[in-house]
């Protein structure tokens, strides 16, 4: 899972879940090792039966909404920045997600704020590497709906603009393990890799494009800078004024001028005008 905000990029991942498969050769198990589906945790529409209160349901939702440490850290990373954009990377089919996707924005017919800017970028995501994504909401794509998920929770409490599920990868299943549903073949999995590098140069490129038609600092959103524009006029309309009175008295009696008058001070001109004798 990734979070962006045009400067940091924040990374983590269900080392937990990740070991209990690893040991247990379970390649179907989707949750931490106690059985929790960390993408139904979360505290948006949390409970919802697009998930499961049941531990032995691949969909556990746990006992409450971030009972889980890996949950919790998402929850403390975005309360202290705010980012531009939130993507949930899985695996399975080739699917783009926007938000939402729980039970009630179903009914409802909810949508994000800035719904057509993800849906624009989706669309260039879909088409730029070989795979044909399919995007849109997960219940448009697919026939039920999910509580409580990270990128929902992304979207609807934290207000982030951009918010996506993609399932970067999939393919027919055949094995019993569920490895080929989630995993490419050895030999083909730096072919797939590299195949799907143009989704995260498209992302880049899109959301740094977004920020300058926004006219947002892609360094620091929230500084505030002065305006240079009534400063460069100021300057402008000094240097006419002196040039005028200039020429109406000689250029011989130029050098009097500049011992009775005051101009802006260059040294502060981008952020403060003061007087300066020179």
């Amino acid at each position: 899972m990734v979070l962006w905000n045009g400067n940091a990029v924040s990374t983590t991942q269900d080392k937990d879940g990740r070991h209990f498969v690893e040991q247990t050769q379970n390649y179907c198990w989707r949750g931490t090792s106690t059985g929790v589906d960390l993408d139904r945790n979360f505290g948006w529409e949390f409970g919802g039966k697009g998930s499961s209160s049941d531990p032995n349901d691949e969909e556990y939702r746990g006992e409450e909404a971030f009972s889980e440490p890996e949950s919790k850290v998402f929850q403390d990373i975005s309360a202290d920045i705010a980012f531009d954009a939130f993507f949930s990377f899985h695996s399975g089919i080739n699917h783009i997600y926007i938000p939402y996707s729980d039970t009630k924005s179903l009914q409802l017919k909810r949508e994000p704020d800035n719904v057509q800017e993800m849906l624009s970028l989706a669309s260039r995501l879909s088409r730029c590497s070989r795979y044909n994504y399919r995007y849109g909401t997960s219940h448009h794509l697919i026939n039920y709906t999910a509580d409580g998920t990270i990128f929902d929770y992304m979207a609807g409490i934290k207000k982030i603009p951009f918010s996506f599920t993609i399932e970067l990868w999939g393919k027919q299943h055949h094995r019993p393990s569920c490895f080929d549903l989630f995993n490419p073949e050895n030999r083909k999995l730096k072919e797939v890799v590299k195949s799907l590098h143009p989704l995260y140069i498209n992302i880049i490129m899109y959301l740094s494009e977004w920020k300058s038609r926004n006219h947002q600092d892609l360094t620091n959103p929230n500084a505030e800078h002065p305006s240079l524009v009534l400063g460069y006029m100021l300057l402008g309309i000094t240097i006419a004024v002196s040039l005028m009175v200039c020429l109406h008295r000689k250029w011989r009696n130029c050098p009097q001028l500049y011992h009775h008058h005051r101009i802006v001070s260059l040294k502060t001109l981008s952020s403060s005008f003061s007087a300066k004798n020179l």
